[in-house]
């Protein structure tokens, strides 16, 4: 999901995502009506409107420096 060498983000992707980005219902729906496969820059646009960065979905997937 978080390789940003042009490889496009699928619906797919960002449905394994949603449980544990705690959104809800409406901002989920909001995710799952983009364009799929869309760019890697457009998804973190979209989560970012949403109020997940993607440090912050990093670190909720228990990832990090």
């Amino acid at each position: 999901m978080l390789d940003r060498n042009n490889v496009p983000i699928t619906r797919q992707h960002v449905r394994h995502l949603l449980p544990i980005m705690g959104l809800s219902p409406e901002q989920e729906a909001r995710l799952l009506s983009l364009p799929y496969p869309v760019a890697f820059d457009v998804v973190a646009a979209e989560f970012k409107k949403v109020g997940v960065d993607m440090d912050t979905l990093m670190d909720r997937m228990g990832g990090g420096p």
